[in-house]
């Protein structure tokens, strides 16, 4: 009967069926009364019902081993145990294996009532929150079809399904910030927040620079330090339910270190300034472009945060371990800048696929983009994309990294300046770098960012457009 939800009843007893089934005649529903076990689970198995009523006495089969087969079965519609007052226990056990309640055969109307729409409402909210993750996940899908990407894929699949804190390792620009949306999006958390910090856009050099971070992470309380204006409610507070993501967490200082991890033990943050415990349910996903085992190796890194953060480790592949899908990664960054109509030449696309991408993804993204924006026809020709990656770096490796720069421990002033390359080339692009940096960090902000620069924002502004930076 269209309009009508079905609901099947699986019951030996008639007094108890007919009496439910009246009910729920009454009340709009469309009921269908089994009363053997192994019939009614064909039909739940076979047919789409919006609820199942299982009576706990069924002679054919357990009624506790048809919900498990039922269950086990990925049957969707939810189970409502019912019974007499001997079967609580049995219906105890039913909820355990994932029965939605119980109620007493001789229960009012009322109550039969409020149980089954309760239970319809709530699996109408999990179906709308699978959709919702299903839409999410997709937004923040990692494009390509190779052995490498579908198996990557599935595993942070595997990987959102867990409530355990998760450690990304990757090159730089080869995704590790998409990994981490993409696994808080196929999460229970999807429709909460998901908030990304980066660890790297501090300056060391700068006194109150991990002050700055140590705000940003766990807020601050007015006055509590010069320039402290206002109250901040820190990202852990603003994440609260949903995902953080701490990228780049190498960089760390021991005092923040140790102030991570106790919020990692405890469950609650307090802000600058404050000793009030402030309770926290976030799900923290971090971040490295490098192993992190030798800086704790070395002690520069707690090794007991180490391991608090690493319950999981995920390992992000780069670019060159899958050139078969740059064709369709190409297409995809055409598509989403708007040149619907431009492709690559066959040539260009054996330099693509045969280029070591040291920036991965985001370096492929950068290049198509400008390589589509200097071609006049829709052809994008080999020499516009082969001049296009020589501006700033080699076939090998980048001519400057400013985020390596922040965060290596290694680092040696001689690798900054690289003397086959012009070297006003080298300024431009660092400050292209350090700007986007910032800019993405700010989400946008322009006020925000001409804070932390200590610039002109007009300025910086206009610096923005030139460049034509986007946040991403």
């Amino acid at each position: 009967m269209l309009g009508k939800i079905e609901i099947l009843i699986i019951n030996d007893d008639k007094h108890t069926t007919d009496l439910f089934s009246s009910i729920l005649k009454r009340n709009s529903y469309s009921p269908s009364c089994i009363y053997t076990g192994q019939k009614g689970f064909e039909l739940a198995n076979n047919y789409d019902y919006g609820l199942i009523i299982l009576g706990l006495t069924i002679p054919d089969i357990d009624s506790l081993e048809l919900l498990k087969r039922i269950k086990g079965a990925r049957v969707s519609a939810p189970v409502i145990a019912v019974g007499g007052y001997n079967d609580v226990d049995r219906a105890c056990k039913a909820v355990n294996l994932g029965a939605y309640g119980f109620v007493y055969n001789t229960s009012e109307s009322d109550l039969i009532l409020n149980t089954i729409k309760n239970a319809l409402n709530q699996h109408k909210l999990e179906q709308d929150l699978q959709k919702i993750q299903q839409s999410l996940s997709n937004q923040f899908d990692f494009i390509g079809s190779s052995k490498v990407v579908a198996q990557f894929r599935e595993k942070i699949k595997r990987v959102a399904m867990s409530a355990s804190r998760v450690l990304i390792i990757g090159e730089p620009g080869s995704g590790k910030h998409a990994a981490a949306k993409y696994i808080h999006y196929c999460s229970d958390r999807a429709t909460k927040p998901f908030i990304a910090v980066n660890c790297a856009s501090i300056n060391p050099e700068r006194s109150n620079s991990f002050l700055y971070l140590e705000s940003e992470l766990f807020g601050h309380e007015k006055d509590a330090f010069i320039g402290a204006s206002d109250n901040h409610r820190g990202k852990f507070e603003r994440a609260d339910g949903g995902t953080i993501f701490l990228n780049e967490i190498g960089v760390l200082n021991d005092d923040l270190q140790a102030k991570l991890l106790r919020a990692i033990e405890t469950g609650v943050v307090r802000h600058i300034g404050s000793d009030e415990a402030i309770k926290t349910d976030v799900r923290i996903i971090s971040a490295s472009r490098t192993n992190l085992e030798p800086e704790v190796k070395a002690r520069r890194f707690r090794e007991d945060l180490y391991f608090r953060l690493n319950v999981i480790p995920v390992d992000v592949p780069p670019l060159r371990s899958y050139p078969d899908d740059i064709p369709i990664l190409t297409r995809y960054f055409l598509d989403q800048a708007g040149y619907v109509r431009k492709q690559v030449d066959s040539e260009g696309m054996e330099y693509l696929k045969s280029y070591q991408w040291p920036g991965n993804v985001r370096e492929l993204k950068n290049c198509i983009e400008k390589a589509a924006a200097s071609e006049q026809d829709n052809i994008m020709h080999s020499p516009t994309i082969e001049n296009i990656l020589s501006e700033t770096h080699d076939k090998q490796s980048l001519t400057v990294d400013i985020d390596a720069v922040n965060t290596s421990a290694e680092y040696k002033r001689s690798e900054l300046y690289r003397p086959d390359i012009p070297f006003r080339r080298q300024v431009a692009d660092l400050e292209k770098r350090l700007l986007a940096e910032v800019y993405e960090d700010c989400d946008g902000n322009i006020t925000k960012a001409a804070k932390i620069l200590n610039t002109d924002r007009g300025n910086l502004s206009k610096k923005i457009k030139k460049l034509r930076l986007k946040k991403r």
